[in-house]
């Protein structure tokens, strides 16, 4: 009797969860739960020390950016409450698998003072942004990259990231916006997250893209929320093409470096082109106006002196009556 009410509810939990895929119910939900404490505190500009949970789009922070890792303040971008303010785990004010900063970007483990609250996405328009400790962090986690990265290669991957959410906004950080899906090829929403951070660092570092282009065409459309894919398809709108037919409209053509540079040489060279035909025009425009000034002052100088070849009045030439 007793194995029969368990198979009974497990067979009424994995129904709800069908539900819940259908949009009918919202009971089981999977997120990420990789971000840091709302109770963690960070130097403001004007407000001081205070807790993430207090910070607001716009606030300034203190960051690094840059391969030397320049100390600045950073203007906050986004700031997500994760999971309905449901209390989760942290260790010095980090998720486990939160990605922090120091000789390389690694997850930071399960070590140091443990607490329970809610936590928080944060992103800032810095590389890395800094706690009151002084222990610089990222806005993402293995649960994005599951894998070390150098600092190099991370910057590669943030200015990346960064160049789509300029276009796009900073929807990406509100874990709200994702869905899992029974029908896409990945369901889990979670679980597509590791190949697009592999191709989308190889697309920015490489310049190799078309399987970048593939995997974030499917994301989008699989689990992004339909009103924020709208907006990635609007910026995008060749979201998802074959970049040897054409690059444009793509988000290869601003993930990778390569192209960014490429549209820099050729606006560079149009502008460059112009500035050298408008200095040529003037060259010639002097070149003439002074051409015809000089011929202008000769012809004046010329009929102000007498004629050489006719004698002067009243002088005879004529040797013969001498």
């Amino acid at each position: 009797m007793k194995q029969m009410i368990m198979l009974f509810a497990i067979w009424t939990f994995i129904s709800i969860g069908s539900i819940t895929h259908a949009g009918i119910i919202d009971i089981h939900i999977h997120l990420p739960e990789s971000c840091v404490s709302g109770k963690m505190k960070v130097s403001e500009q004007t407000k001081g020390y205070i807790p993430i949970s207090k910070l607001a789009k716009g606030d300034v922070i203190r960051g690094v950016t840059g391969s030397e890792k320049k100390s600045a303040w950073c203007k906050v971008e986004a700031v997500f409450l994760v999971a309905q303010g449901q209390n989760q785990t942290t260790y010095d004010g980090f998720t486990a698998d939160h990605m922090v900063v120091d000789k390389t970007v690694h997850r930071y483990g399960n070590e140091g003072q443990r607490n329970d609250g809610p936590i928080y996405t944060l992103s800032t328009d810095c590389d890395a942004a800094e706690n009151s400790a002084g222990q610089l962090f990222t806005p993402i986690s293995t649960t994005f990259c599951r894998h070390e990265l150098t600092w190099s290669e991370y910057l590669s991957l943030i200015a990346a990231i960064r160049r789509v959410t300029a276009r796009t906004g900073n929807f990406w950080y509100d874990l709200n916006a994702y869905h899992d899906n029974d029908t896409a090829s990945v369901p889990r929403w979670v679980e597509q997250l590791p190949p697009l951070c592999e191709e989308l660092l190889r697309c920015a570092r490489k310049s190799e893209c078309q399987k970048f282009e593939f995997v974030t065409a499917r994301f989008v459309h699989e689990h992004l929320n339909v009103k924020f894919a709208q907006v990635v398809d609007r910026a995008f709108p060749h979201l998802g093409g074959n970049l040897k037919k054409s690059e444009s409209g793509t988000v290869s053509e601003v993930v990778s470096p390569k192209k960014q540079s490429y549209t820099i040489i050729i606006t560079c060279s149009a502008v460059g082109g112009i500035a050298l035909a408008l200095l040529m025009f003037i060259a010639i425009f002097l070149y003439c106006r002074r051409s015809r000034a000089r011929v202008s002052k000769k012809l004046q100088i010329d009929d102000a002196q007498p004629n050489k070849s006719q004698p002067p009045g009243n002088v005879s030439l004529d040797h013969t009556k001498a």
